[in-house]
């Protein structure tokens, strides 16, 4: 699973496709303080990790992504659902809900479960 700050950079890939390093730290560093050098060493341990890739283009270094969205996120979820729920989907949906004080959350959810069952017949 990426680390918050692993993430952040594979969050800016994913919505450009590719970017350099400068991209990535101009981007981080418009909602929060950073460090130039810091996201340079994060993306070097992200290629050793296989999570991103690195291109030269006329001496400039693009990084990709190797790793899909839906895969990451499907991922961390079921490492979320077995860490703190046991494994039971059904746990952190009643979880959440007992968090929310909104109807339209509820009525979201119901119209999901609807439309699962259609699909699961």
């Amino acid at each position: 699973m990426p680390t918050d700050a692993e993430l952040e950079i594979l969050d800016i890939l994913w919505e450009n496709k590719e970017a350099t390093v400068r991209e990535v730290y101009d981007a981080i560093s418009l909602s929060k303080n950073c460090v130039y050098t810091s996201t340079l060493k994060t993306m070097q341990k992200m290629t050793a990790k296989k999570l991103i890739g690195r291109k030269i283009k006329d001496q400039v270094h693009i990084y990709f992504p190797l790793v899909e969205e839906s895969y990451v996120r499907n991922t961390t979820v079921k490492e979320l659902i077995n860490k703190f729920f046991k494994g039971s989907y059904s746990k952190l949906a009643l979880h959440a809900l007992g968090n929310s004080t909104k109807d339209e959350n509820l009525d979201e959810l119901v119209e999901l479960v609807n439309k699962l069952k259609k699909t699961k017949r």
